[in-house]
């Protein structure tokens, strides 16, 4: 039996919808705190709370590979993973697959989320049931709480601080049809794939992406680190919204997000979908309308 975790969550559901295009879907089962929320998945759905492991051995009974998403309570995560991991390994299952963060497992990696991933990959290689790590980039729809992409349309020009803050920005559906193919297959045990996008683009890249996307000229203009911090705090974004998009960049100047492989085509089969791609199908939203 396939198991997905998170599967009322974006990645979760598209998980479920690649697998079952690779199983019979009699054999998935779908795990959520929010049983109601996955209706319509065509699978078995089992409700899971990660925050009570006495409650997830009915939820991974009969186990043989698990997609474990990431959850995303940050400060409890690696708590919930491990109730996971171990109810997972309780189980019998015989491949656990981790969702976890672009180069999460080097220790100078500055990002707040990787930590928690770190950590929870070892407790996962500690586990004693074979694993595989899955290492995602950022995904482009992040960008929309990153940079104001609508205004940038809009206006002609996508502002920001800094150069050089390349990144590989995967698509959720890409990262997705990677975890449903090793699912679905097996194989890959033991190893930590960073599954990025085609290209890594800095916010010039990102500029020319919405250019080709929307049929509307758009060109980056470079302001100091300053400037970029005042101009979202002046339209009323949140303090810690505005820290979060600051720290991003500074980590994606410093090189952490840049990295680019072929995983997704060797594992899913399929070549991950560029920048300019995703936003094409999302052109309505960022014409505004």
């Amino acid at each position: 039996m396939f198991v997905v975790t998170g599967a009322s969550g974006k990645l979760g559901r598209l998980a479920v919808q690649h697998l079952i295009e690779r199983v019979d879907a009699a054999k998935v089962v779908a795990l959520t705190r929010t049983p109601d929320r996955a209706a319509g998945l065509g699978v078995r759905v089992r409700a899971a709370d990660f925050d009570d492991p006495g409650s997830l051995a009915r939820a991974f009974e009969g186990a043989e590979r698990v997609l474990l998403v990431s959850t995303d309570a940050l400060g409890r995560r690696v708590a919930q993973h491990a109730a996971a991991i171990e109810a997972a390994a309780a189980a019998g299952a015989r491949q656990l697959v981790y969702t976890s963060l672009v180069r999460a497992g080097e220790p100078g990696n500055p990002s707040l989320l990787a930590p928690e991933h770190r950590e929870t990959e070892r407790v996962l290689a500690e586990s004693g049931v074979p694993f595989t790590v899955l290492r995602h980039n950022i995904y482009p729809d992040m960008l929309h709480l990153l940079a104001p992409l609508r205004e940038a349309v809009a206006t002609g020009v996508l502002s920001g601080g800094g150069d050089g803050d390349h990144v590989a920005y995967v698509t959720r559906a890409d990262c997705a049809a990677v975890g449903a193919a090793i699912l679905a297959e097996g194989g890959h045990t033991g190893q930590f794939l960073e599954v990025t996008g085609p290209a890594a683009v800095d916010r010039a890249g990102v500029a020319e992406a919405l250019a080709e996307a929307t049929g509307r000229p758009v060109r980056y203009e470079r302001r100091t680190r300053r400037e970029e911090a005042a101009d979202p705090a002046a339209r009323g974004v949140a303090p810690e919204l505005v820290s979060a998009a600051r720290q991003f960049w500074d980590d994606a100047a410093a090189g952490w997000m840049d990295v680019t492989t072929h995983v997704v085509e060797r594992v899913a089969g399929r070549p991950p979908v560029p920048l300019a791609e995703f936003f094409a199908g999302c052109r309505n939203e960022l014409l505004g309308g």
